[in-house]
């Protein structure tokens, strides 16, 4: 899940000193990490604040994140299902599909608890969005986050799993076998035998061995 962001003065911090990181913090990129920490700053003393700093962010990525964080710090937020649908709106507005998919991971996983029925909308949006990803591995990397933020419901882990079962059989190296591991440990609390089914095909290599002892302990547990 995406992890807690540090606070904007942290984030300044933690890359002073940096080669180029005056100028970063100027470009669109930048300023969006900034104002995405800020929201998070803000959010807890002062939601009005909050949403119009992140409804003022340019890029997409970041306004997206922003938009989904403050109905995270704020779940009973009485208009959350709004804030979520304009943060997947953000994450619509980049071109391309790998960068679509995995952002969407922040509002998609929120709006499962807030609306399943538009939540299953969306994630059949994304997987025809994903679809379009000519790149097997960034194919891959966004259908793991669709799947991520929708595992806990089987309707709608049914609905990717097909797609990621096949994109994952054409994929290979490293970076595949590590989005293969934490594919497989999301699954395997809600569905063994898929998860099963997706690590055994794959090599054994050290980029799988926490799913492997995972599958493992829990058949020693039956």
């Amino acid at each position: 899940m995406p992890p807690n962001e540090p606070s904007e003065e942290a984030s300044r911090a933690a890359w002073s000193g940096a080669p180029g990181i005056d100028e970063h913090w100027k470009s669109s990129a930048g300023q969006g990490v900034l104002a995405r920490a800020r929201v998070r700053d803000l959010i807890k003393v002062d939601q009005r604040s909050a949403i119009h700093v992140a409804r003022e962010i340019e890029h997409p990525w970041y306004r997206c994140q922003a938009l989904a964080s403050i109905v995270e710090g704020s779940p009973s937020y009485p208009e959350a299902e709004k804030l979520l649908v304009e943060s997947l709106g953000a994450a619509y507005g980049q071109s391309e599909p790998n960068r679509v998919a995995s952002v969407s991971l922040w509002p998609l996983r929120l709006l499962v608890k807030v609306n399943l029925e538009l939540a299953s909308t969306h994630t059949t949006k994304l997987l025809g969005i994903i679809s379009l990803e000519p790149h097997g591995l960034r194919r891959l990397g966004g259908l793991s986050s669709i799947l991520l933020a929708v595992v806990s419901v089987q309707s709608l882990r049914d609905l990717v799993l097909p797609q990621l079962f096949e994109t994952a059989k054409a994929c290979s190296g490293w970076r595949t076998e590590r989005i293969v591991d934490t594919v497989v440990q999301a699954i395997a609390p809600f569905d063994r035998e898929q998860a099963i089914q997706l690590l055994a095909p794959r090599p054994i290599t050290r980029f799988t061995k926490v799913s492997r002892a995972l599958l493992s302990s829990t058949q020693s547990a039956l």
